[in-house]
């Protein structure tokens, strides 16, 4: 029966935890921020009481603010939402560039109806944020 020194059991564990462990997690660690809670509303509520659906003015919306409060920029973000009973994830910064600098906040704002197939005649969509990046 061999005896393991704990010297050498503790960097190869150590090691194999790096190794395991999402990077996407490991960046997540050193970043600080909230997202607010989605505001659901019509594009615009007053011309599609008065006209209908004119010019899309009755597309669903939701409005969310993402705050960053760490000491790194945040150059990318994957939201994932749940809308009514359905799973979505938008992701942003892998096409276009997105800088939320340190101290910082960006609006998003996104369109349920057309992104989610929402209806414009539906009740007000349930949403609910469950943050990734």
């Amino acid at each position: 029966m061999k005896k393991y020194s704990f010297k050498k059991i503790m960097p190869l564990s150590v090691l194999l935890i790096l190794l395991f462990t999402p990077q996407d997690y490991l960046i997540a660690e050193s970043l600080n921020y909230t997202i607010s809670k989605p505001e659901v509303f019509k594009r615009n509520k007053a011309s599609c009481s008065r006209l209908g659906n004119v010019y899309d003015a009755c597309q669903w919306m939701t409005k969310v603010i993402v705050r960053n409060k760490g000491k790194n920029d945040i150059s990318k973000l994957c939201l994932l939402m749940k809308v009514n009973k359905k799973k979505y994830e938008l992701c942003y910064g892998q096409t276009k560039d997105l800088i939320i600098k340190k101290n910082g906040q960006k609006t998003f704002l996104i369109n349920l109806t057309e992104l989610m197939n929402i209806s414009t005649d539906a009740e007000r969509p349930y949403v609910k944020i469950i943050s990734k990046i």
